[in-house]
């Protein structure tokens, strides 16, 4: 990614940096990855997985009691 501290970030904002740092790839290209890698992770929490990716975020189930 880029060097500048976010709080947040869009998909928006992953896929212009993916163009920034790969600019052969097509926008439907960058796109496919970044769904592809969502799922991945998506994938892996569902099995109470801890997904840790270094540099961005930690994702992980939460349980939360009901109301």
């Amino acid at each position: 990614m880029n060097n500048l501290k976010k709080d947040t970030y869009n998909r928006s904002d992953i896929e212009a940096s993916l163009k920034k740092e790969f600019p052969s790839l097509t926008k439907s290209q960058i796109s496919e990855a970044i769904d592809s890698i969502l799922e991945s992770i998506v994938e892996a929490v569902a099995l109470d997985e801890k997904v840790e990716i270094r540099g961005f975020g930690t994702f992980s189930k939460k349980f939360i009691r009901p109301r």
